[in-house]
């Protein structure tokens, strides 16, 4: 492979290899970012209009800007005028940023004021006189910032190593989904305890992270109004709510019938009966009197009697016609009753 490169004389612009070679930018990325690179300074151009000189449809342009800002080529605020109008404010660097050195790099320098002369014209007199004597002692300094930090931290409760690691792991995690909310990690060191609080409500990782960066986009100052919500709108605590038992079936409070029934019967007691409440009515009733079993034939009746001996006497009468009634062989039939038979006789037996 041969090259042969010639230096420019004039309109060139220098580009780093890194850009050029970055593993993960493609080429409309690095496109967009030489060619914001290549304007001359003072000019601003934001980044969909040199995306529409240089030919870069919508997709293309917002899939770039994406990995821009993953690669902290790119920086976008949103802050509010003294009109009251939403301005977009972009950065775009040839070599990789922090947050901090993003926003020192916007903030405009401090132009040099003119000095005070030592003489003039008298000035007019100060609001607050001065003291007449040099007060004897050290008088009372409020405390610089440095020292203002140690209290806070020192104020602030104590965490396990376990959660202050969570809780400002969650947010240095913030500007993956809100890059406006971008924080050096000491802030987030000192604003760990507040989102601990957070946490304990039973909150999860994700939960907090939608409530913390929800609406802040169009906050006039995205992290003061992170740090109101850490402190002023803690939701309330989840409460989880008991364990419901599972339902015992039906067939566990019943019982098997003692009763004598062809096939094992379950019934549900009322207290400790043995019997199903058919077995216990059945018992309840008065039992009846059996119906008395046939026997042998009971003894004659005395008038049954009396028939039977008046016809065998009539027989015997019949073969013995010179047979006479004696005392022994009296009639017994009584004379008041008539006789049975074809003779109609009162009284008397056919041989009387």
């Amino acid at each position: 492979m041969h090259r042969h490169v010639s230096a420019p004389s004039r309109f060139f612009s220098q580009l780093p290899n890194d850009i050029i070679r970055h593993p993960r930018l493609s080429a409309t990325a690095v496109r967009l970012l030489a060619w914001q690179l290549s304007l001359p300074e003072g000019a601003d151009e934001p980044l969909w209009k040199t995306a529409e000189r240089a030919g870069i449809g919508k997709v293309a342009f917002q899939h770039a800007k994406r990995q821009l800002r993953a690669e902290r080529y790119l920086f976008e605020w949103r802050h509010q005028n003294e009109h009251g109008r939403w301005q977009t404010v972009q950065l775009v660097a040839n070599t990789p940023l922090s947050p901090d050195e993003a926003r020192v790099a916007v903030q405009p320098a401090a132009r040099p004021t003119a000095a005070v002369p030592a003489t003039g014209a008298p000035t007019r007199r100060p609001a607050a006189p001065q003291p007449r004597k040099t007060p004897v002692g050290n008088t009372p300094h409020p405390p610089t910032t440095t020292e203002a930090t140690e209290a806070t931290e020192a104020a602030a409760p104590r965490l396990g190593t376990e959660i202050r690691a969570r809780t400002e792991a969650l947010l240095l995690s913030l500007p993956r989904t809100a890059p406006y909310l971008a924080m050096p990690a000491r802030k987030a060191r000192r604003w760990a305890p507040l989102a601990a609080r957070w946490l304990e409500c039973g909150l999860g990782t994700d939960d907090v992270r939608t409530a913390l960066t929800a609406g802040l986009e169009q906050a006039r100052s995205p992290l003061g109004a992170l740090r109101w919500r850490l402190e002023h709108a803690l939701p309330e605590p989840i409460t989880t709510p008991p364990a419901r038992t599972a339902p015992q079936p039906r067939v566990s409070r019943m019982r098997e019938c003692a009763g004598p029934h062809t096939q094992p019967l379950l019934f549900t007691p009322v207290g400790d009966e043995d019997r199903c409440p058919a077995c216990r009515a059945r018992r309840q009733q008065p039992r009846r009197r059996p119906c008395p079993r046939p026997g042998p034939a009971s003894a004659p009746s005395t008038q049954h009697a009396r028939h039977v001996q008046h016809a065998r006497h009539v027989q015997h009468a019949r073969h013995s016609p010179h047979a006479r009634h004696s005392p022994q062989t009296a009639c017994p039939r009584p004379r008041s009753e008539p006789k049975r038979g074809s003779a109609r006789v009162w009284g008397r037996c056919l041989r009387c």
